[in-house]
């Protein structure tokens, strides 16, 4: 039998279970990661911007006719023959790039010898070790949970495209993996892999958070051991999930769900330094999750592509410089 003293014993350690029972639940609300799917629009400092007319409006959608091309990711603008694209499914799909035509057209299909997909978020091109050679660069740096220990960027020269007949399937050799992690000693989500030709400095920014973070593995990077990105500071955007930095050189492109942004590089300005300025919006066509841009090699068009939904095929838009 209960004595009141039992009772008051037992009513004190269940209240006290319970209140953990709370609080416990209250921090997963909190902290439990967010999942991959565009958000609602959110409003970064420079939201309001009015849309310049550095480039005109999107023109001439193409189809992509490769329909294994589902997730599309990131995108990258041949240096080899301007009629082509590089782009890639997101994580866990095969360790393999896509190139196709501005028209859509399929093209072929190139696996990276010796490389795992955890989670390929971006494709960047421009220059590397051997300057005769244009790179093709993979960002496995996404992290949706913020749980990896450590990312990965694998490099690999560009195939020449000018050949007569493109194969339909072909690895890549020569493979490249700069594996590293963030200054901070943070892990973090990030969608954002950029080139700057005229260092050969690779940008990593992050996604998720209200203000992201730009990062930097001067060149050249490591290959034996692990690399280290170095935080050169915050910039005022989020859910910035693409970007692109001009084969000359001298612009970026960031892109978040709903705006596309475009600084010039000037007065020896460093990208980062060049991202602190106030950049200008340009047009962008809402996508269903648009999560790609590139440059063209002359700078004269960039591009987006967008994964697919139920209803809409993969869709490559082009905006020309006016």
């Amino acid at each position: 039998m209960y004595t009141g003293q039992n009772l008051r014993s037992f009513f004190k350690m269940t209240s006290r279970v319970f209140t953990g029972i709370i609080l416990l639940t209250a921090v997963f609300m909190v902290t439990a990661p967010s999942c991959k799917d565009a958000p609602a629009e959110t409003d970064p400092t420079v939201s309001e911007l009015p849309v310049s007319n550095v480039f005109s409006a999107s023109q001439n959608p193409a189809v992509l006719e490769a329909t294994n091309i589902d997730e599309a990711s990131g995108l990258a603008a041949s240096r080899s023959n301007a009629l082509y694209l590089w782009t890639h499914n997101d994580s866990g799909g095969d360790p393999e790039v896509y190139l196709f035509t501005t028209t859509g057209a399929d093209s072929g299909r190139y696996e990276l010898e010796g490389v795992s997909n955890i989670d390929w978020e971006d494709i960047a091109i421009g220059p590397g070790p051997d300057d005769a050679l244009t790179y093709l660069l993979v960002g496995d740096i996404g992290d949706n949970a913020a749980v990896r220990n450590s990312y990965a960027i694998h490099r690999v020269p560009e195939p020449d495209l000018n050949v007569t007949d493109l194969p339909a399937t072909a690895t890549l050799t020569g493979v490249e993996t700069i594996d590293f992690v963030y200054s901070d000693e943070v892990s973090r989500d990030a969608e954002t892999l950029m080139v700057d030709p005229a260092t050969k400095d690779i940008y990593v920014i992050s996604k998720r958070e209200a203000q992201v973070g730009v990062y930097r593995l001067p060149y050249p990077q490591e290959l034996v051991d692990t690399d280290t990105a170095e935080f050169q500071g915050l910039i005022p955007f989020t859910n910035i999930v693409a970007g692109d930095i001009a084969a000359g050189g001298d612009e970026i492109l960031l892109k978040d769900y709903f705006r596309v942004y475009y600084w010039q590089i000037t007065g020896g300005n460093s990208v980062y330094q060049a991202m602190t300025e106030t950049p200008q919006r340009l047009n962008y066509q809402a996508e269903p999750q648009g999560e790609a841009i590139a440059l063209s090699a002359d700078g004269q068009t960039y591009y987006t592509l967008s994964e697919v939904d139920s209803e809409e095929p993969a869709t490559l838009l082009s905006y020309r410089r006016n």
